[in-house]
């Protein structure tokens, strides 16, 4: 799991129908070290720009949707409350 922080919203013309409701993030992931990472990952919980999010990759991500032949990579599993983790 990893932390980032939302910069962005995907607009996207088409979807698989695969996908339930939710938005494509654009996010600034917090890297060790101080550098940072961007990625996209499905967000099904609303999360805004600015916000704090927390994020699962690979075969979790993908776990998570019913139909099994999901092709997200990434995936916003909770949004962090203020103060919850220290900046690095």
């Amino acid at each position: 799991m990893k932390v980032g922080t939302v910069i962005g919203k995907i607009w996207a013309t088409r979807r698989l129908d695969e996908l339930p409701k939710g938005a494509l993030l654009e996010i600034d992931l917090l890297e060790d070290g101080g550098a940072s990472e961007k990625i996209l990952a499905f967000d099904p919980l609303g999360a805004g720009s600015g916000e704090r999010v927390l994020v699962t990759q690979g075969s979790v991500a993908k776990g998570w949707f019913k139909s099994g032949n999901a092709v997200i990579d990434a995936l916003v599993i909770g949004i962090v409350d203020e103060g919850a983790i220290e900046e690095q």
